[in-house]
C-alpha cells in the first residue's frame, strides 16, 4: 500500500487581517509563492496538535483553532507524494511573527486581498469558505474538537 501523507494549513486571523507567508527561494515546492502556515502531521499526532505545532514552529505565534475550513487531496510534487489536507480557521492569541528558514516575508492582509492574490490560488477555496461562514457564524463560535476514539 502506498503511503498517503496528511498536510495541514492554518488561516490565521488577527483583528480582521490574515497572515500570509512568502516561501523562500530555496524551497523545493513552489519557491517564493505566498501561502498560509502549512505543514505535515507527524507520527502519533492529532491534526489539532499538529496545526498548533506547525503555527508555533513557523511563526512563533499562539493561536486558537476555531473550525475546519476545507479538506481535500492533491499530489505534492508528483504522483509519488499523495497528500490529504485539512485546513483550519485559527484566531491569533499572542506572540510576534518570527520567521524561520521556510519563509522570507510575511504580511497581514484582508480577506478580499487574500482572494485576489494569484500566488494564493491553492488557498482561495479556504478563504472563500471562511468568507461564506463569517456571514452566519457568531463571533464567539468555536467548533468542539472532542476526541472520538474507535477501538
Amino acid at each position: 500500500m502506498k503511503q498517503v501523507y496528511v498536510g495541514m494549513a492554518a488561516v490565521i486571523e488577527k483583528k480582521g487581517k490574515f497572515l500570509v507567508l512568502k516561501r523562500t527561494k530555496e524551497r523545493d515546492f513552489e519557491p517564493e509563492a505566498w501561502e498560509t502556515v502549512t505543514g505535515r502531521l507527524e507520527k502519533d499526532e492529532s491534526p489539532i496538535d499538529g496545526i498548533l505545532r506547525e503555527v508555533n514552529e513557523e511563526t512563533g505565534l499562539k493561536v486558537e483553532v476555531i473550525l475546519p475550513l476545507d479538506t481535500g487531496f492533491f499530489y505534492r510534487g508528483g504522483k509519488e507524494f499523495p497528500m490529504v489536507f485539512i485546513a483550519y480557521y485559527c484566531k491569533y492569541l499572542e506572540g510576534e511573527v518570527k520567521l524561520t528558514w521556510e519563509h522570507s516575508e510575511y504580511k497581514w492582509i484582508s480577506l478580499e486581498e487574500a482572494l485576489d492574490l494569484p500566488d494564493l490560488k491553492h488557498f482561495h477555496q479556504m478563504f472563500e469558505n471562511l468568507r461564506n461562514l463569517k456571514e452566519y457564524l457568531p463571533e464567539e463560535f468555536k467548533f468542539d474538537f472532542s476526541a472520538t476514539i474507535i477501538t
